[in-house]
């Protein structure tokens, strides 16, 4: 119970340590790369100046796109002039290229930078992004050239290598996952020391209490034997009065009541502190089921309750026989009390997969779903009058749960489809085991 208690804390700790750390490292990388190609943009959008004046002085009619860039040369800054669908034999230097030398317009001479950056200028005037080309980085400013020069539909595409930046970048990058990373571990180990100091408190109170009640448990059965002992003395007196000796066999049954309850009582202290130990050993669980079977099955006829089995071949499970039949036995009655007469209680065991599957079903009251997910916890009833009347506990489905988690198994409820309720109990098999012997039903 602590081992998931300190899981979860150290988990929940981890987790906002880790989100806190992704929204920081997302902020810093955002605000870094934001700062980092600012001077590149700058660096382009004097460039656009320049080359804007140029094209200005030269004319439109002087501007070949197929000699753009040789014509507005300048190493550091490749640029290159385009239509808006980035083909160059669509532009109107073209016509230029045809006057000059007579021939028709190579179409594609001059692979655009990028084509979505003219797209996106052709819509928003003006366009910055980083693309790859030639296996390097390139800062790419493309814009629409000003109709006023004479270029109704060209876009410009001006280049700027950005390898320093994008190594940079990638450099924060190696970084803040490194450095997250070890925020994580930290953070992981931070947890679970805090939670590990914050339980030893609770697990030292826990542990007190769990104490206090094996110690109670024990100390009240020899009080409780006297008093049932006296009453059953009592009663048996022939000058004592009908009416006082309906007396006594009230404390007789309460007295009963009790000792159910404080003999339930020590079987979970004893369990918690880990004095009950399964001692595992090749069961015949189908043996077990039909002899359990045979044992309640008088008590359910004097009900009215009719009960049958079905098992489906030998079943071998690693266990210890007498939990196992206190199991059964606890799921067998917790069917015949709740079921009303005229109704029905099965058993059935089979094998599913490598695991034994043991299923109690009953067409009783059955059990609401906002409680199923209660119905193992201490003390917790459904019903608490009915409950009482039959004598309950409020721990049979506690101790149960505890002695199939002890077998290294699974246990569940759900409501039938008649309103009844079905628990189904998983079982490992035993190493080496197999299923054999044919099926039987009653």
């Amino acid at each position: 119970m602590f081992k998931q208690a300190r899981w979860r804390l150290v988990a929940w700790n981890t987790s906002i340590v880790a989100l806190l750390l992704l929204l920081i490292g997302g902020a810093v990388y955002g605000f870094f790369s934001s700062n980092l190609y600012n001077g590149v943009d700058r660096l382009l959008l004097e460039r656009q100046q320049r080359l804007v004046d140029q094209m200005s002085t030269v004319g439109a009619d002087a501007v070949n796109e197929y000699s753009f860039n040789s014509q507005f040369h300048e190493p550091e800054y490749p640029a290159l002039i385009t239509d808006t669908s980035g083909r160059t034999d669509l532009s109107t230097a073209c016509l230029s290229w045809m006057t000059a030398f007579g021939t028709t317009c190579p179409a594609d001479t001059k692979t655009p930078f990028s084509p979505d950056a003219i797209r996106a200028a052709s819509t928003q005037g003006q366009d910055f992004r980083t693309v790859t080309r030639n296996g390097e980085a390139e800062r790419v400013l493309t814009f629409v050239a000003p109709p006023t020069l004479g270029y109704p539909t060209e876009v410009v595409q001006i280049a700027h290598s950005a390898t320093g930046e994008e190594n940079a970048l990638s450099e924060l990058r190696r970084l803040l996952l490194f450095g997250g990373f070890l925020g994580v571990l930290f953070a992981g180990a931070c947890g679970l020391f805090l939670a590990n100091k914050s339980l030893v408190p609770i697990r030292e109170a826990f542990e007190r209490q769990r104490q206090f009640t094996a110690d109670a448990s024990h100390e009240l059965r020899t009080p409780l034997a006297l008093i049932r002992a006296n009453a059953e003395m009592l009663g048996r007196s022939r000058t004592l009065h009908p009416e006082d000796s309906v007396l006594s066999d009230e404390i007789i049954e309460e007295t009963d009541h009790l000792n159910r309850l404080v003999s339930d009582l020590l079987t979970l202290a004893r369990a918690d502190t880990g004095a009950l130990q399964i001692i595992a050993k090749p069961v015949d669980l189908r043996s077990v089921v039909s002899d359990v079977h045979e044992d309640v099955r008088l008590i359910a006829q004097e009900r009215g309750i009719s009960s049958g089995v079905s098992l489906n071949g030998a079943v071998m499970v690693a266990g210890d026989e007498g939990r196992l039949r206190q199991l059964l036995l606890i799921l067998l009655d917790n069917a015949i009390k709740y079921t009303d007469s005229g109704g029905e209680v099965n058993v059935e065991l089979s094998r599913a997969e490598n695991r034994a599957r043991l299923v109690v079903e009953d067409t009783g009251i059955g059990i609401p779903k906002a409680d199923l997910p209660h119905i193992f916890d201490r003390f917790y009833r459904v019903d608490r009058v009915r409950e009482h009347e039959s004598g309950g506990t409020g721990l049979g489905l506690s101790i149960a749960q505890w002695i199939v988690q002890a077998h290294h198994g699974s246990i569940r409820a759900e409501e039938t489809a008649g309103g009844g309720t079905k628990f189904q109990v998983d079982l490992p098999l035993a190493p080496g085991k197999s299923s054999g012997g044919g099926s039987e039903t009653s």
